[in-house]
This record gives C-alpha cells, sequence and structure tokens, in this order.
C-alpha cells in the first residue's frame, strides 16, 4: 500500500487569502497553552475559547485548502481551554511541527 504524501499547497491561495490566513494562524497558535502528542497528530491546548472559535471557523477552511490530508477536530469542555486537534498520515507531527514553527516552542 503506498504512503499518503503530505505537502503543504500555499500557492493555492490568492494574496487575500494568504494574508488572512497568517492573521488567524497568529492569532490561534499566540494562545497555545499546551501540545498533547497524539500517535497521528496533536492536540493544541488553546486559551481564549470565546474568540477563538469565530477566527478557527475562518482558518480552518484555509488550513484544508493548502493541507487537504490534515483532519480537524475541536473539542470544547467546562474548562478555559478549546483544544484543536489536527491528525493526518505519517509524517504529519513533523510536518505540523516544522510547518507551524513549533519545534522552537
Amino acid at each position: 500500500m503506498a504512503q499518503a504524501k503530505i505537502a503543504c499547497q500555499k500557492l493555492c491561495f490568492s494574496n487575500e487569502e494568504k494574508m488572512l490566513y497568517e492573521e488567524l494562524r497568529g492569532k490561534i497558535f499566540k494562545e497555545l497553552v499546551k501540545i498533547e502528542e497524539l500517535e497521528d497528530g496533536y492536540t493544541f491546548v488553546l486559551e481564549g475559547k470565546e474568540h477563538l472559535l469565530s477566527d478557527l471557523v475562518i482558518w480552518i477552511p484555509l488550513e484544508k485548502k493548502c493541507c487537504p490530508f490534515l483532519k480537524f477536530t475541536i473539542n470544547i469542555y467546562h474548562d478555559d481551554y478549546l483544544y484543536l486537534k489536527l491528525t493526518g498520515p505519517d509524517e504529519t507531527k513533523q510536518f505540523l511541527l516544522l510547518e507551524l514553527k513549533l519545534d522552537q516552542k
């Protein structure tokens, strides 16, 4: 069985989409509190769930456009955090760390 290829396709964005994508990604991951490692990706624990939800509603379709291999799950519990789970095929974890520049945190 052939492995799925993962690659970011940022050339799919118009200039306006690229600017919006970068702005939203910065706002979202600025709220990062903790990263939980999963077998096939990560859960990103984020503060400020009230204002992040509206940003995620816009950011996720953009992220899906350039990285169609990602699977997105949002969990909200009775605490102050939002849990954004990004998973996918093999090599997704390394891709996410490099693409989101989280290996430097």
